[in-house]
């Protein structure tokens, strides 16, 4: 199972300001992942998202999902931008959101308590990471919902001298040896949206 598409709310002129390549059809590729940006009454929202695979759901515990075809032509991002780092999804229960991702062959490979009643849960979706979030105010019949993504960018640097003020400081990230700086709220339509170095990866094996 992979990701094919991200819909999100939000107008394709203001990811052209952030250095992304966006397509006259609203599509910006991401790696192998298609944004589909489209204006809507709830902009800065992931209002669903398609995955390639079969026995896709119309639902994983809320989150809308339906069935595509990964692949289309790789984009050259002004900004640097290289593959969907992690998608961050909300929920009142990590238990009740796990069990939806096992129905679909996808288990949760680690939890992490990260504060006051917030804990994580962490679901690889072949090479995107799926990051489910439980806060201490959930309520526990509420859906599941998503929340925001992080993006790769090949230097962060780079990306930072041409946003400007529109990206706030670069720091540490979580994963040791990584960068990260968010996009201000006001210039991503409300989308909680970050850059971050590239992962570490193992060298290729040869021979």
């Amino acid at each position: 199972m992979r990701v094919a598409a991200l819909r999100i709310g939000a107008t394709p002129e203001g990811w052209r300001e952030l250095g992304f390549d966006v397509g006259d059809d609203g599509v910006a590729m991401l790696g192998s992942v298609r944004l589909e940006l489209r204006p809507s009454a709830d902009e800065g929202a992931i209002e669903s998202w398609a995955l390639e695979g079969g026995g896709i759901p119309g639902s994983i515990d809320g989150l809308r999902t339906d069935t595509g075809v990964r692949g289309g032509a790789h984009a050259v991002h002004p900004n640097g931008a290289l593959a969907i780092d992690h998608i961050v999804v909300l929920t009142p229960s990590l238990e009740r959101t796990s069990a939806a991702f096992a129905e679909v062959g996808v288990e949760c490979r680690r939890e992490r308590e990260a504060g006051v009643g917030v804990r994580q849960g962490f679901f690889l979706v072949d090479d995107v990471l799926v990051e489910v979030v439980e806060g201490p105010d959930s309520k526990s019949d509420g859906p599941a919902r998503f929340w925001g993504i992080t993006v790769e960018v090949s230097d962060i640097g780079d990306a930072a001298a041409r946003l400007g003020d529109r990206l706030g400081r670069v720091k540490d990230a979580v994963q040791p040896g990584r960068r990260i700086a968010t996009v201000r709220s006001e210039a991503a339509g409300g989308l909680p949206l970050a850059l971050i170095t590239q992962r570490q990866r193992a060298p290729e094996r040869t021979g």
